[in-house]
């Protein structure tokens, strides 16, 4: 739909849905949700998050889920309208106020930043006491994901080495995380809070957004994840210091981090080359080489290993 179209009717879905116009619409800047996004800013003086999904079950259990998470005293949005529109869904949710944390963490000082990775750490352990599912891999809360152990959410084992010398490495230390994977449990965790959906302001936490599914097993693949994109970002090297203080992951569990760091990574580097992004592959490798070393078995203080490869972000 055009940009113009898809504005249009954002205004006529607030406008039924709130019966209040919207005095300012400014369309949010994303890159992989599929989604459209909108701040709306009201003739009320309220400012509101408009999103439109293609898909027509894309928010089906997001106020459900909002409502679950602020019961545990998170600061998520509150939903104040969904529904269907002609060619997908939509959600309105209150606004936020703050920045992704990807756009906060230059300006961040040591005390921010350990401030907030304790934040997200406690965050994590509240939502890890909701109930637990019976099985593992992507749902709404409450709900029961399609995979039936952890490993499963990798794809098949392989049964040969891969051509690929780096996705062979990979292959190798997922056989010999295998045990540790074994003994996840399918606790419940927001897979998606990484450096972007944790809002920042002044400093500090002030919100939680995009959260349609959690996911159920590892909470330490959020940290992962979260490594796996900071390896671009300025500050990103103390951050993940942080990060690690607070969860304090040991032996296996620590390769797993890294495990699932390299995952992310090693896709990022193979859609960079698949894409004709030589410069941007070129500053990956050696991202996904440092990681998968510390995925075998960190020879360094996982605290002070730099990471950090600029440009390629």
């Amino acid at each position: 739909m055009h940009a113009a179209n898809r504005e249009e009717e954002a205004r006529g879905l607030l406008r039924t849905a709130l019966g209040l116009d919207a005095v300012a619409l400014e369309r949010q800047a994303l890159t992989d949700s599929g989604n459209t996004v909108f701040r709306a800013d009201l003739a009320n003086g309220e400012a509101v998050a408009m999103r439109m999904s293609p898909r027509p079950a894309t928010f089906r259990y997001t106020q459900r889920n909002l409502a679950a998470l602020r019961e545990l005293g998170l600061p998520v949005p509150t939903c104040r309208a969904e529904g269907a529109t002609a060619t997908g869904s939509f959600i309105v949710l209150d606004w936020l106020p703050g920045v992704d944390l990807a756009q906060a963490l230059p300006a961040l000082s040591a005390r921010e930043l350990a401030g907030i990775a304790a934040t997200v750490h406690e965050v994590q352990r509240r939502v890890a006491n909701l109930p637990q599912s019976r099985s593992y891999g992507w749902a709404p809360i409450g709900g029961n994901p399609a995979a039936g152990a952890w490993s499963e959410i990798f794809g098949p084992q392989a049964t040969e080495p891969a051509a690929d010398p780096l996705l062979s490495k990979l292959q190798a230390t997922r056989r010999s995380l295998e045990g540790y994977f074994a003994t996840v449990r399918p606790v419940c965790f927001l897979d998606d809070l990484t450096t972007k959906n944790l809002l920042i302001e002044d400093g500090a936490v002030s919100g939680i957004i995009d959260l349609d599914f959690v996911c159920y097993g590892d909470p330490l693949l959020s940290v992962g994840t979260t490594l796996a994109h900071l390896a671009s970002l300025v500050n990103g090297d103390r951050y993940r210091a942080e990060l690690l203080r607070c969860w304090n992951p040991q032996g296996d569990a620590l390769r797993a981090v890294y495990f699932y760091a390299s995952l992310w990574t090693l896709a990022a580097l193979r859609g960079a080359e698949s894409a004709g992004e030589p410069q941007r592959a070129a500053a990956l490798q050696p991202v996904v080489e440092t990681m998968l070393e510390c995925a075998a078995g960190p020879k360094l203080e996982p605290a002070t290993l730099p990471l950090s490869r600029r440009g390629w972000g």
